[in-house]
């Protein structure tokens, strides 16, 4: 048997790629060093004493703020910014068969540009071009993925720094005091991040999960369910304690009017 008919007929021919790669060790460790930096840098912070459920609030706030400013801020540079440059069109190209029948718009009004991460190589395309491996619309240019994470990182992303800074802040009695208002942010933020989620897996649901890899344990477990999952479980539990802190403060709040009143 020749060398060409071993490689054809090989097991080792018909094998995808593989699911482990450097790129997915180094963007997981990436992952985990954002993690570990979250808690160290709010132990520092806060100042003593302090509860663990402000420890907890802190260290979420402050991951989310490094989540959405490295990675998803890197995915929304490349979104906009890394392209290749499309072959010029021809009577030949694009065959006129496969051309919609309605023209189609272009992306930031460049018909001769192909946008999103799947055209760089810095080592921030390569994470997204991991990513996309369980969900396609990470590599390119989805106008919905783009419109929530302008959100994201321009505002979701500060607000959580800002967040942090309430949390650092002494609760004391006062309508102008800083911490007081911590609560309400939590809930318009974690509000924001749930509405997120929805928005962007509600549309795959609709359409039989096309862009999603959902056939592949560790893109569905990991990469769909745990990693996306952390953003509707925590805000959900930040949003059940914002409801009984602010709920305790207005009874409070009723109970001190009550008493001016009968005086």
């Amino acid at each position: 048997m020749d060398s060409d008919e071993m490689t054809t007929h090989s097991p080792l021919a018909a094998l995808p790629p593989a699911l482990i790669s450097l790129t997915t060790v180094l963007s997981l460790l990436f992952f985990l060093a954002v993690v570990l930096l979250a808690i160290l840098l709010s132990k520092y912070l806060l100042p003593r004493p302090h509860s663990r459920q402000t420890l907890l609030l802190h260290t979420w706030h402050l991951f989310d703020f490094l989540i959405h400013t490295l990675f998803e801020g890197s995915y929304l540079y490349h979104s906009l910014f890394s392209h290749t440059t499309l072959p010029p069109t021809s009577p030949d190209y694009p065959h006129p068969a496969s051309l919609p029948t309605s023209p189609k718009a272009a992306f930031l009004s460049h018909p001769d540009r192909a946008y999103g991460a799947a055209h760089s190589t810095h080592p921030t395309a390569l994470l997204w071009q991991e990513y996309s491996r369980a969900d396609a619309r990470w590599a390119n240019t989805d106008t919905t993925i783009i419109s929530i994470e302008l959100l994201t990182v321009f505002i979701a992303g500060p607000l959580a720094l800002y967040i942090c800074y309430l949390l650092q802040q002494p609760s004391k009695s006062g309508e102008g005091n800083a911490a007081n208002q911590k609560w309400f942010w939590m809930t318009v933020l974690a509000t924001g991040e749930i509405y997120g989620g929805f928005m962007t897996f509600a549309p795959e649901l609709m359409t039989g999960n096309s862009h999603l890899d959902t056939g592949n344990w560790m893109y569905l477990w990991l990469y769909l369910v745990i990693f996306n999952g952390l953003w509707v479980v925590v805000p959900g539990w930040v949003l059940w304690i914002a409801h009984g802190e602010m709920r305790d403060a207005f009874q409070v709040s009723d109970e001190q009017k009550k008493e001016k009143k009968e005086d």
